[in-house]
């Protein structure tokens, strides 16, 4: 950090005073330098609980540590993504593999627009007040999800651990390294087979697992090994939801739009989606 006040320029003779007067000017400079330092480090720390306590509160550090101490997890190193609803970090389990851990904030705001993927779904009878019961719904909601589309093979991380709102599941990338986003890549390879092996996901996820994402877009897909790998999936609704088709089409929408810009000869897409409703 550069000092605020420069120093004093040097000279040939010092008298006494000059002396007592350079003495005394070091001093408020390191004193203003360490009122400087501590000001700053309690600007930095301040800034690094507000990120943590968004996530982690009280009740989450615990339930960290207990996995941390019954061996479901070696190690918590880093985080991949932040995001509104939760924070994905990358963490070793006790064989020393990387895992993901995803960790939905506890918050007022976020719980709200949680509600209309979560009612009217035939799989929750009920739902909560309770912002942390909401919460560790939803997260509960994401684990069944990956379950359904991991059970009928669609590419998706395997889910490994529910615990209120924290999921480990299989991590994608290459040792630390994890994958990027579609978003982030400027030129996919083969954007023409990307295109059709997306739209065979929407399908299967449809027809085989009865889901609907509801939020599907560049965003959500991971490209690792020139493959779409979708996440953020706690939004998926049961095909029998009310609004189960309007999130469809929306789904269809954004991935028309996206490969639509790639400059790809799109097929139509409401006939992709009286395919996918087998109609």
């Amino acid at each position: 950090m550069k000092d605020d006040i420069e120093e004093s320029p040097e000279k040939d003779e010092f008298n006494g005073d000059d002396l007592a007067n350079e003495y005394n000017s070091d001093i408020d400079n390191l004193e203003k330098r360490t009122l400087d330092s501590k000001r700053i480090r309690i600007i930095d720390e301040s800034k690094k609980k507000a990120v943590i306590e968004s996530v982690l509160d009280e009740r989450t550090h615990e339930l960290l540590g207990k996995l941390l101490v019954n061996g479901s997890l070696e190690s918590i190193t880093g985080i991949i993504s932040a995001g509104k609803e939760a924070n994905v970090y990358l963490a070793y389990d006790q064989n020393h593999k990387e895992v993901a851990v995803k960790i939905y904030k506890i918050d007022t705001n976020t719980s709200k627009w949680m509600r209309n993927y979560i009612i009217g779904d035939p799989r929750f009878k009920k739902v909560p007040h309770n912002i942390s019961k909401i919460i560790f719904l939803w997260a509960s909601k994401e684990y069944k999800n990956l379950k359904r589309a991991h059970r009928v093979g669609l590419t998706v991380p395997e889910p490994i651990l529910i615990k209120n709102n924290v999921l480990i599941m299989e991590y994608i990338g290459f040792g630390s390294i994890p994958a990027p986003k579609l978003k982030n890549i400027k030129n996919p390879k083969d954007v023409d087979i990307l295109f059709d092996e997306i739209l065979k996901f929407v399908k299967d996820l449809y027809q085989n697992a009865r889901l609907v994402h509801g939020d599907l877009s560049e965003f959500n897909i991971l490209y690792h090994n020139q493959k779409p790998v979708i996440i953020d999936i706690s939004q998926a609704v049961d095909i029998q939801h009310p609004k189960a088709e309007i999130y469809l089409v929306r789904d269809i929408k954004n991935i028309f739009n996206y490969f639509g810009k790639q400059g790809l000869n799109l097929p139509d897409p409401k006939s992709f989606y009286y395919e996918v409703i087998d109609i």
